[in-house]
């Protein structure tokens, strides 16, 4: 066959090709209908065709001009209420081109529709140019991928390139709000874009070398509150919408994926950037999450933020922080609450934790109460203290139940042995048996309190259940039970003497002590 003949029926089948093409508006709400576009002139709006209801909408909300052979859109909004196109909100008698894959809200911030031509023309999108032949297999196709069993789930959307610039987000509060005005979405179709600037904003970002990345937290995901299929469709409609190429990073459940701690970001930087090494000092995180307190007051009164955890995250990955209305809307910098405990405070120490002024040469027989939340470091202070001292140590977690501790106690007394209560026994009622028991052996019994604020206490039982997996987790609404329990022991108890034990961490390796130096926990 000559060349001429092969490029006039490639001609010929491209003129079919675009003679056969249509246009229609697809809605990605099921409440709304598909509308079929014609060659030309168009008018949507309010109607029993398109589905639309909307007070707001006008019966001819927008212009559309559809040019089948270009596969291009000419849009003009005619209603009075704005329209929006990928994001970006279009005022009365706004234009804007639209093109296969562009996504147009009828009136801002509802009644959404994608813009899909049949066969697809072959653009890019972003360029208007023919696709490049060069694009790796992660920037032809977008892609789900997981990891830590299932812990963490990473969506990667077409054009995603690897970059030592990384542009961070949270997504929820910083890059969507919910319609209903509610704190937490009621349903996975419950969101619009946060700002009309964020669209323009990313895509600048991205024009300028940076990779666009989200990490959210999902918990509600291991709970079964939110339908992971479900929440994978909302997270496409997200990125679609912002029409930048994004990769998403969604922990869901607990553990050292889950934002304040670094998991995300480390899997990113091994796992998910193309080899390309990131440069900590040239990326940012934006997130709403800023231990920002309640400002002003009627209609200008805002609320405080639920926790501090983005702005933790970001310390612990060692890169800026901004909140959402500085970065994109340029306001000042707002005022914050620092965290009750600060981890890299904590003073390099491998010594024993020892108590202030504590004897043993005048007590070759008697009971020691402990007293401390869980996580105030009770059991290795009993290990590494008395133990080696020659002290029976009883705890009810071991032995099952206090009845049982009471009884080994009694026995060890017989016998002439010393013995420590390793429990809670964080009120006057839960060592009062034991205190009886010392008085009925005419034993002395001294009280030996772990000196932790209660911000430490959590951040200790953070890193322990991250440092080691048989630890049971607690609860934390036992562990605000026995907070609102506990009584600063007296000596009007029985004590002969109370002590002071301040905590003092041992790290078994350089790894640990790492971890525990980082912020642990969200609030």
């Amino acid at each position: 066959m000559s060349m001429a003949k092969y490029l006039n029926r490639s001609v010929g089948k491209a003129g079919k090709d675009v003679a056969a093409r249509i246009c229609t508006l697809k809605p990605t709400e099921p409440e709304h209908h598909s509308i079929h576009l014609t060659a030309g002139e168009n008018f949507v709006g309010r109607s029993r065709e398109t589905g639309i209801r909307d007070s707001k909408c006008s019966k001819r909300q927008i212009q559309l001009q559809v040019d089948l052979k270009k596969a291009v859109v000419s849009l003009k909004v005619l209603g009075v209420n704005p329209c929006g196109v990928n994001g970006l909100m279009l005022m009365q008698n706004g234009e804007r081109e639209l093109k296969h894959g562009d996504l147009v809200e009828i009136v801002y911030g509802r009644h959404q529709f994608e813009v899909v031509f049949n066969p697809p023309p072959e653009y890019d999108k972003e360029k208007a140019e023919p696709l490049s032949t060069t694009l790796s297999p992660s920037e032809k196709s977008e892609r789900w991928d997981s990891s830590g069993n299932g812990k963490l789930v990473i969506f990667t959307s077409v054009g995603v390139k690897g970059s030592e610039k990384i542009a961070g987000y949270d997504m929820d509060g910083t890059i969507i709000k919910t319609k209903s005005g509610l704190v937490f979405p009621k349903n996975t179709d419950d969101w619009q874009i946060i700002f009309p600037e964020v669209p323009e904003k990313l895509k600048n970002l991205h024009k300028d070398g940076f990779k666009i990345c989200l990490f959210t937290n999902q918990g509600g995901i291991a709970r079964g509150k939110i339908n992971l299929d479900d929440f994978k469709v909302k997270i496409k409609h997200i990125v679609a919408k912002l029409g930048v190429p994004i990769q998403v990073f969604i922990a869901i459940g607990d553990g050292f994926y889950r934002k304040p701690l670094t998991g995300m970001w480390q899997h990113l930087k091994s796992e998910m950037n193309d080899g390309v090494e990131i440069q900590e000092d040239r990326c940012f995180f934006v997130g709403d999450a800023a231990g920002r307190p309640e400002t002003g007051k009627g209609a200008t009164k805002r609320r405080k933020d639920h926790s501090l955890v983005d702005r933790l995250f970001a310390a612990n990955v060692g890169i800026s922080f901004y909140t959402p209305e500085v970065h994109f809307l340029g306001k000042q910098v707002e005022q914050w609450n620092k965290p009750d405990f600060e981890p890299t405070s904590v003073q390099d120490q491998v010594s024993l934790l020892d108590p202030d002024d504590l004897t043993l040469d005048d007590h070759p027989c008697e009971m020691v109460i402990m007293v401390g939340l869980p996580g105030s470091g009770k059991s290795h202070f009993c290990s590494s203290f008395f133990q080696p001292r020659g002290y029976k140590i009883v705890n009810a977690d071991t032995l099952g139940s206090t009845q049982n501790c009471l009884t080994a106690c009694k026995r060890f007394l017989d016998s002439g042995q010393s013995c420590v209560v390793d429990n809670t026994n964080v009120d006057a009622a839960s060592r009062k048996k034991f205190l009886q028991l010392a008085s009925e052996k005419m034993i002395p019994c001294r009280c030996l309190v772990m000196n932790v604020p209660v911000a430490q206490v959590k951040h200790n039982i953070a890193f322990r259940e991250l440092s080691d997996s048989a630890r049971t987790k607690i609860k934390d609404m036992v562990f605000n039970m026995m907070k609102k329990k506990y009584q600063e022991p007296a000596l009007d108890e029985g004590f002969i003497s109370i002590h002071k034990v301040n905590f003092k961490p041992n790290f078994a390796d350089e790894k640990q002590e790492k971890l525990y130096k980082m912020y642990l926990v969200e609030k």
